[in-house]
């Protein structure tokens, strides 16, 4: 069994890049949807201590502005930002298209991709809450039922293709970053119940 950041497949490392981006995005939504008069310049700061606090293995990149700026273009292009421009400066605000994606998760319009071949691999999660959050367990106990993991244990789950993009932005949703550990595992014991549940083959 490996932690995330080990033992990646192509796919996954082409994913964990696309982790990155996506872990930006939600943090200037979230930063956007507060509202208030914010440039790019005053937000980077509180963009970096969002991934921080949420993100402990995040890693800060050398320019956080010039990234953030890639990431408002690219926002931009989805339809999910706009620029009003005050002045002698430009001012980011969520569309309405943008709008739609506060609530992403808890409309439960995830979903994790099926690809066409199964690399062996499991990925599971594993969630320790503390029970002041008691709805917080509750609640990704549903979303992870709702993206078609099986339960092992009470906080244990398992799902056999890549979907760490999906639980980094839950992890980011629901602000329980330190709470939820990712791991890929190459096997597990008696896992034939497994793969006629989620209809794998039963060799090799």
């Amino acid at each position: 069994m490996s932690a995330s950041s080990n033992a990646k497949t192509p796919l996954e490392r082409v994913a964990r890049r696309r982790t990155r981006r996506g872990l930006i995005e939600r943090a200037v939504i979230s930063t956007l949807a507060v509202g208030g008069m914010l440039t790019i310049a005053m937000m980077a700061p509180k963009i970096l201590t969002i991934l921080k606090r949420e993100h402990l293995d995040y890693v800060m990149p050398a320019d956080p502005k010039q990234r953030l700026r890639e990431t408002m273009s690219r926002m931009k292009r989805k339809g999910w930002v706009r620029f009003e421009e005050i002045g002698s400066k430009r001012y980011p605000r969520l569309t309405a298209l943008g709008r739609k994606q506060v609530g992403q998760i808890s409309l439960g319009t995830l979903s994790i991709r099926k690809p066409l071949r199964w690399d062996r691999r499991w990925r599971i999660v594993i969630f320790d809450i503390e029970e002041r959050r008691k709805n917080d367990r509750a609640k990704i106990r549903h979303l992870l039922q709702q993206l078609g993991f099986l339960r092992l244990q009470n906080s244990v789950w398992v799902h056999p293709h890549d979907c760490e993009e999906i639980v980094a932005l839950i992890k980011t949703d629901m602000r329980i970053g330190r709470d939820v550990l990712y791991v890929i595992a190459d096997a597990i014991e008696f896992d034939k119940p497994l793969r006629q549940h989620f209809g794998l083959p039963m060799t090799g």
